[in-house]
């Protein structure tokens, strides 16, 4: 009698390890509902994520634009200082023409300041300036830093061969205003490489100070 219950007890036990130990190798899964939300989540992430990168990196180009063309205005600060304070000539746009320079010779302003940066060309480079501008033929799809050396545009319309001081007076003569040496800016960036055009930030001016503002004064 008691060998039978003996028996009895211990035929259960074994089925009852065999199914424990059957179900600890049964392979585990995904349904097709679980893997549609953990892609719709995924989704959602990356739906958040992308405009934030996006706007940091936008920050970043900004940043380093605005410190290239500080140090393009100190380039200059430094130029003004061993020529009498005299503005140098330069063209407006040398792939294309030497205007405004009198003398029919094409002048690249990043060339004239190149010892004042040390040979220092990235400088003048923003880093939103990558071609995306349209332009005629054949700067068509060019950034202005390959064509013109700089995609910094310098006022040499006004400042070329002039002092500061006698380049106010032709702002006077010129529109009957007395302005100030604050509210001339020196370079700015030849397009709009921040924003579309009219939108405050679109272009960085820098003045004679080394101020950059996103706004002509």
């Amino acid at each position: 009698m008691v060998n039978h219950q003996v028996v009895s007890t211990v035929g259960p036990r074994r089925h009852q390890h065999g199914s424990a130990r059957h179900a600890a190798h049964r392979p585990c899964a995904f349904t097709l509902i679980e893997l549609l939300v953990v892609i719709a989540i995924i989704a959602l992430l990356i739906g958040i994520l992308l405009p934030v990168l996006s706007a940091a990196r936008a920050r970043g180009e900004r940043t380093a634009c605005t410190s290239n063309i500080r140090q393009v205005g100190f380039a200059m600060r430094s130029y003004l200082d061993s020529n009498n304070d005299i503005y140098p000539f330069g063209s407006f746009m040398p792939s294309v023409d030497a205007f405004p320079v009198s003398s029919g010779e094409t002048i690249f302003i990043a060339d004239v300041l190149a010892p004042h940066l040390s040979g220092d060309a990235a400088a003048f480079h923003c880093p939103m300036d990558q071609g995306q501008i349209e332009r005629p033929a054949p700067s068509t799809g060019k950034s202005y830093f390959a064509t013109e050396k700089s995609s910094y545009e310098y006022r040499s319309h006004l400042l070329g061969g002039q002092t500061m001081k006698t380049a106010l007076e032709r702002i006077r003569d010129f529109i009957g205003e007395n302005r100030q040496e604050s509210s001339i800016w020196i370079f700015r960036d030849y397009d709009n490489f921040h924003a579309e055009g009219g939108t405050e930030g679109a272009r960085r001016y820098v003045y004679s100070d080394g101020r950059v503002t996103d706004f002509e004064n």
